[in-house]
């Protein structure tokens, strides 16, 4: 049973990162990455580590995406989104060999 928990944790930390980097909203990438944040806590939770999620989901969750919530809303111009960048592709083969190897 834990097995399956795990990995749908796994595929939703998995989403919610990639949500964290594609996004252009850096809104919904703060919320992206409290996703992320929670599912990583719940992959701690299968995996018996009771008190690391616990303090995932109090220094994590709590503070560090509370903080930068607040942050983003106190920026101008956020919906604007960030800007494109010129090593874009550059980024994407970088991550890709990381990936492979």
């Amino acid at each position: 049973m834990f097995d399956i928990i795990f990995w749908i944790l796994a595929l939703t930390a998995l989403v919610a990162a990639l949500g964290v980097v594609a996004l252009r909203d850096v809104f919904r990438a703060a919320l992206s990455m409290i996703l992320l944040f929670l599912a990583v806590a719940g992959i701690y939770v299968t995996l018996y580590a009771d008190f690391l999620a616990v303090v995932q989901v109090l220094i994590y969750v709590g503070a560090i995406s509370v903080l930068i919530v607040i942050a983003v809303m106190l920026t101008q111009e956020v919906w604007r989104g960030s800007p494109p960048g010129k090593f874009r592709f550059v980024a994407f083969l970088v991550v890709l060999a990381f990936l492979l190897v």
